[in-house]
């Protein structure tokens, strides 16, 4: 009796767990009127009130523009010239449209809108089914038929929620069973699984109380998204780039701000994430806030606004710093950035407040990305540096070793003038290598992870890549870290340690010295990836006559190559070579070795670039010269001391 007694009770807690409502769990009960999705009838009637003043009227003229462009005069009526990337395309257009008519009432649209909607219902193959093009047209069917559920016909209303379950099955079985990479470990740390994974919840909602199976497809994703969030970057900074990152936060936003009615934002304000990522992409941003830094996959522009997830982050977090920064990217790219969702995101009562009072500096410490400026204005200069683990320590600990966008390139760094790429990133390269980057490679080879289109993130996970913390610290005028990346290189290779440290001066000036202790004979090759103007001036160059930039080398024992290169890269899907000057550095040895590397601004400018005048490699010590001024660098306690 006792057993049959617990087991009813053991029952009765699973029955009660597996409602959404009891133990903690998103209420899904309270999607009962229409709309629901992103807003209420009486929400959607104050969107409406403001539709003739601004910011509200000039969102809506970009999302006209775009709707329309997307669309294009001729609604297709099948999908068969579509692929995965393509489909998005219409997919977008009918979203747009539809909330432009939405808000609006201009019925001309309307047409268009049904038609979509009907070509989307009646072709079911979405460009393979199973990833982001796909579901971007569910997400879009999902909010069309949620918004107009009193507007379409029954017939078609019956087409388009028959075409909507069909594929939120498919992506329900996908993400449940683990049967595509982006629902498996690996990919929790990527944007297809945010883009796929939100279309299902979404269409969960809009079926919500129509189809029974809209509730696991709601508790599959809500599983899915809290394992994501467990390992998403507490210091806000991404691995995958600012183009990715702005693609994954903004389909992260779509989720949480769809959910909030059933879960609240709790979720976010809890994250370590979103708590810092508008700062991380306010430090990312280039000087002049119209591009940011590129790295990783990523291009030197945002593939997805940033402005309305800044206005969204801006209104969980009250987060005025957020509110400046997407109303300046918009206004300097001249609103070209603009979504549907700045109109539903925007809130007026956080008011801008400019970065001139924060800190030159952001040093995000589980990805181990230092970004610092010489100042906010737009002619001043900013450095990245690179220094952790390719998927942050967090993600590590956990062992979960992503792919796709990240490059072997921890160590690297790059510089800017203005908005001038000074010493440069590789892009979207065709084929991932350590020696495209600013750093070390031992008898030709590179960092765990390199020679794919994609990074070989299982070639780093067998090997065994460690990469301990930096040590970091900071001054009235300096920034500094160390890290020791040995452990980062193939085994055949791997130095018995390899360690650089880098100094930044001012936010402009960088020293950067590299020790090496060979486990062999072996040859090192340092290549450094400079701008295409740069001009040989002695033993030194001149990177950038009109700023004065300077780059010394010291090591001893080191023959040296100056030539242009080339790489092939892939920005936004297109195929363009990336240009400049290499300037690369090598020797063989099998002794102790250190080296360092100056980029600043010259003090007597490009006549007379010479920056270093002293480094003592027994006392790991500098003294160096430039604009900043003269200082001693301590590079064993990263100090840097003004004399």
């Amino acid at each position: 009796m006792r057993l049959k007694a617990v087991l009813f009770v053991l029952g009765l807690i699973f029955f009660l767990c597996s409602v959404p409502a009891i133990c903690g769990a998103a209420d899904y009960s309270v999607f009962k009127s229409r709309p629901r999705l992103y807003f209420t009838k009486q929400r959607l009637e104050e969107l409406r009130a403001v539709k003739d003043t601004k910011p509200y009227s000039d969102f809506l003229k970009v999302i006209r523009k775009r709707g329309r462009g997307q669309v294009g005069s001729r609604v297709p009526n099948n999908l068969v010239l579509y692929d995965a990337a393509t489909i998005r395309r219409p997919a977008d257009g009918l979203l747009n449209l539809s909330f432009y008519y939405l808000i609006t009432g201009d019925s001309s649209y309307f047409s268009n809108i049904k038609d979509l909607l009907h070509t989307f219902s009646v072709n079911s193959d979405w460009a393979g089914n199973s990833d982001m093009g796909p579901a971007h047209v569910l997400y879009s069917m999902s909010l069309a038929y949620d918004w107009f559920y009193d507007e379409l016909s029954p017939t078609l209303k019956l087409l388009v929620r028959d075409a909507i379950a069909e594929h939120a099955e498919i992506f329900y079985d996908l993400t449940r069973k683990k049967k595509i990479w982006w629902s498996q470990d690996k990919g929790l740390l990527q944007n297809h699984n945010y883009v796929n994974v939100a279309s299902l919840a979404v269409a969960g909602i809009a079926l919500y109380g129509e189809d029974s199976r809209a509730i696991k497809w709601l508790n599959a994703a809500e599983n899915n998204f809290d394992a994501v969030l467990a390992l998403l970057s507490p210091d806000g900074a991404s691995h995958e780039g600012i183009g990715y990152w702005s693609y994954g936060t903004l389909w992260m936003l779509n989720y949480y701000s769809a959910m909030a009615p059933a879960q609240g934002f709790d979720k976010v304000r809890n994250s370590g994430f979103f708590k810092n990522t508008a700062k991380f992409r306010l430090y990312a941003s280039l000087p002049g806030f119209q591009y940011n830094v590129d790295y990783a996959d990523s291009p030197i522009i945002d593939f997805y606004g940033p402005s309305c997830f800044l206005r969204c982050l801006a209104s969980i977090f009250k987060d005025g710093h957020a509110q400046w920064l997407a109303a300046k990217t918009e206004s300097v790219r001249r609103k070209r950035s603009v979504l549907w969702q700045d109109y539903i995101w925007y809130d007026s009562s956080v008011k801008p407040v400019s970065p001139e009072n924060m800190p030159l500096f952001g040093w995000f410490d589980n990805l181990g990305i230092l970004l610092s400026r010489s100042s906010w204005d737009k002619d001043g200069s900013l450095v990245m540096f690179k220094a952790g683990p390719p998927q942050g320590y967090l993600a590590l600990a956990k062992g979960v070793y992503p792919g796709s966008h990240i490059h072997p390139d921890e160590g690297t760094f790059s510089v800017w003038s203005g908005r001038k790429s000074i010493v440069q990133d590789d892009g979207y390269v065709l084929k991932k290598l350590s020696s495209s980057h600013n750093v070390l490679t031992f008898d030709k080879q590179g960092q765990l992870g390199e020679g794919g289109t994609w990074f070989l993130q299982y070639d780093y996970k067998d090997s065994k890549g460690v990469i301990p913390k930096p040590k970091f610290n900071t001054g009235d005028s300096f920034q500094a870290v160390e890290i020791e990346l040995a452990g980062l290189y193939p085994p055949s290779v791997r130095p018995k340690s390899w360690k650089r440290a880098i100094v930044v001066i001012g936010g402009a000036d960088v020293f950067v010295r590299d020790h090496v202790v060979p486990s062999r004979n072996i040859q090192i090759d340092y290549p450094l990836h400079l701008e295409r103007d740069t001009r040989r001036v002695g033993d030194d160059f001149c990177l950038d006559y009109g700023k004065d930039y300077a780059l010394n080398f010291v090591g001893k024992n080191f023959s040296g190559t100056f030539k242009r290169y080339m790489i092939p890269t892939k920005s936004m899907g297109k195929n363009i070579p990336r240009i400049g000057m290499l300037n690369t550095r090598t020797r063989k040895t099998s002794m102790p070795v250190s080296m360092l590397t100056a980029i600043a601004r010259a003090k007597e400018g490009c006549t007379s670039p010479a920056l270093v005048i002293n480094f003592n490699e027994e006392l790991d010590t500098a003294v160096v010269e430039s604009v900043s001024g003269k200082y001693k660098i301590k590079f064993s306690s990263l100090t840097a001391e003004k004399i």
